[in-house]
């Protein structure tokens, strides 16, 4: 179901997880989506998915993502940056320098050249809606996972910086905060947990496609909590 003209929004992360579920909503939602992959095939999308390969970590792979988005529907609308992922660390002291270039990367790297990118095209048209996806680690952090916390954190800052440069030019930056999440691998690491209390990721799809969505229009710089019962 549509609620307007075509709309364009560049997806990452979509292809595991809970990711899949806010790829789900836009396509129903009638959304042209671009969706980043890693690897080609990834994923199995649907044909109407514009799937681009990309390293996220760098800066040009991340234009070309723009780029072939803007190439095959003419604008970008919106951005969801579902990317990330978590890894426990232990102790700051004990802990590995790769355990805390690997969580930067994959949760703040992965946001910020996606959005260097996408931010002209949205400038330029004076509209457009970025949503990035924190954890409540990075407001209230737990011991044994400082790379990951840290890194969360630092989402919710890229968020606000970029609210202040953008917010007055019609662009829209909010972040969805959940705190855990149903999934196959959060069900196995917890097998004692009452998943009922979590968040799903239809929930999170749907909040992630009401802001980037025009009904959210007056919204932006907002950090959000989607935390379930959790």
């Amino acid at each position: 179901m549509s609620d307007g003209p075509s709309r364009t929004a560049i997806l990452t992360g979509v292809t595991g997880g809970w990711g899949r579920a806010v790829l789900d909503r836009f396509l129903d939602r009638g959304w042209n989506v671009c969706a980043t992959t890693r690897s080609a095939g990834e994923g199995g999308l649907p044909d109407a998915v514009l799937s681009v390969e990309c390293d996220l970590t760098d800066t040009s792979s991340a234009d070309s993502v723009v780029t072939t988005a803007l190439d095959r529907f003419g604008s970008v609308d919106a951005l969801a940056c579902v990317a990330g992922g978590f890894r426990l660390s232990g102790p700051l002291h004990e802990s590995s320098p790769d355990d805390w270039r690997f969580m930067l990367g994959v949760n703040l790297d992965t946001a910020y050249t996606i959005t260097r990118a996408a931010l002209a095209p949205m400038v330029a048209a004076g509209a457009g809606s970025i949503v990035y996806v924190g954890s409540r680690a990075g407001i209230r952090p737990f011991a044994g996972a400082a790379p990951y916390i840290v890194s969360k954190a630092a989402v919710l800052a890229l968020m606000g910086a970029v609210d202040a440069e953008v917010r007055t030019k019609g662009v829209r930056v909010n972040t969805v905060i959940p705190n855990i999440v149903d999934t196959p691998r959060n069900r196995e690491e917890n097998p004692d947990a009452d998943v009922s209390r979590w968040t799903t990721g239809e929930e999170l799809a749907r909040v992630i496609e009401w802001l980037c969505a025009e009904d959210s229009a007056p919204l932006s710089g907002g950090a959000i909590p989607a935390y379930g019962r959790s």
